[in-house]
């Protein structure tokens, strides 16, 4: 096995094979966000940069928010991610099957 052909095998896999859903981060992400059909939509606040973000950028009449959670319909979620997205801070989606960080 040439050089090459060695460095490419040991380089981390920075692509999703085929089917693969779950996307690895290299931090902690800001906000995780989960669906309960007991509660329904929850977005947990995981960061102290999420908790300052949240407390500047949401407004309490589109949000429950109880200091460590965010419940939400998902207009609500997609709203929150978005925002908090075009900002730089991460989310960790919380599937009934996968997990995705992004």
């Amino acid at each position: 096995m040439d050089d090459v052909a060695m460095k490419e095998q040991q380089k981390p896999r920075d692509r999703l094979q085929p089917g693969e859903l779950r996307i690895e981060a290299d931090t902690p992400p800001d906000f995780r966000v989960r669906y309960s059909q007991r509660i329904g939509w929850m977005v947990e606040i995981v960061s102290r940069g999420a908790y300052e973000w949240t407390q500047k950028r949401t407004d309490p009449f589109l949000f429950e928010n109880t200091g460590r959670y965010i419940r939400t319909d998902l207009a609500g979620v997609n709203l929150l991610v978005h925002n908090a997205r075009a900002e730089g801070l991460k989310m960790e989606y919380i599937g009934p099957e996968r997990l995705v960080i992004f």
